[in-house]
């Protein structure tokens, strides 16, 4: 399957530079990167959705102003979600074919007049970085000065504070975890638990609903974690679109590379916190491409911009 990530990456960051210059950062800006994949029954893959973004308007942003009532503005503008806003006007686009006589790539229309999904088609979810929420929240691993290799974790495991017990597979060469990696996304007020704010792997609790961090105040918009986890038990069509069309399930998740990763996280984010059985069908995945405008050292600062595409 590593082959497969890589295949759905690069068609996703070699479609974004094939994309003029009109909304993608500057040397000093980063963004994030997502699309939407089909794969037909013949195995051939096709970009259907791309879009880039990192901002999210706070609640004063959006409320208070004119635009806000006319329904004018975007609440939430990260990659992510844009990619599958994309993906809906493509789904319409191709019912729109189907009634207008043209064969489609997504639906048939059965004897009943109803539509549906034509056989063998599934679709395949790219980001370039982990999505913000409880996906990000896992531990960074640290080493004991010595020339010893890394070892592999074989569990992690937490208690309610969101504190890492950690096993390890040799204790000669112990390995310490300090610290994790963090999200700037904020608990939900009305969940149980809240971030305990304390140093190093107390900073954070896992599980608990999370708003994505806004313009200088918090916003309502809940994090990629979770919209993606109601997309994986939903369907991706949203509650309009499942009156014409079966449910879309995401069959595959690819990370990009060189960005912090943890398989154990984004099951934890996507299903697992929820309902602890397997997720039939969903395989996530980190590929070795990576999206060259990420965030690094040199990249700094997030672009306010964003692209927004569909086949």
């Amino acid at each position: 399957m590593e082959d497969f990530a890589d295949e759905i990456a690069k068609l996703c960051i070699d479609k974004y530079i094939k994309l003029g210059k009109s909304g993608k950062p500057t040397e000093t800006e980063w963004t994030v990167l997502s699309g939407i994949v089909l794969r037909k029954g013949d195995g051939l893959l096709s970009l259907v959705a791309l879009a880039t973004g990192t901002k999210c308007l706070g609640e004063i942003d959006l409320i208070n102003t004119e635009l806000y009532k006319d329904g004018c503005r975007l609440n939430d503008s990260h990659a992510e979600v844009l990619a599958r806003r994309a993906f809906l006007r493509y789904l319409y686009e191709q019912i729109n074919l189907l009634l207008d006589g043209t064969k489609s790539d997504v639906f048939t229309m059965d004897d009943k007049k109803k539509l549906k999904l034509n056989n063998g088609i599934s679709f395949h979810f790219f980001t370039s970085q982990t999505p913000c929420g409880d996906c990000s929240i896992f531990p960074k691993d640290e080493f004991c000065e010595n020339d010893t290799p890394p070892m592999k974790i074989r569990k992690h495991d937490y208690d309610d504070a969101g504190e890492v017990i950690m096993e390890s597979y040799n204790d000669k060469k112990e390995q310490i975890i300090k610290d994790i990696y963090r999200t700037g996304a904020k608990c939900v007020k009305t969940e149980q638990y809240q971030d305990p704010h304390l140093g190093g792997v107390n900073y954070h609790v896992i599980g608990p609903l999370r708003t994505k961090p806004g313009r200088g105040n918090p916003t309502l918009s809940l994090s990629c974690s979770d919209k993606m986890a109601k997309w994986n038990i939903l369907g991706l069509q949203g509650s309009l679109l499942s009156i014409l069309i079966p449910s879309i399930k995401m069959e595959t998740i690819t990370v990009g590379g060189k960005c912090p990763f943890s398989l154990e996280a984004m099951e934890r984010g996507l299903h697992k916190r929820f309902n602890n059985k397997e997720t039939p069908g969903l395989k996530i995945m980190q590929a070795k491409f990576s999206f060259q405008q990420q965030k690094n050292h040199k990249r700094k600062y997030p672009c306010p911009s964003s692209i927004i595409w569909c086949a």
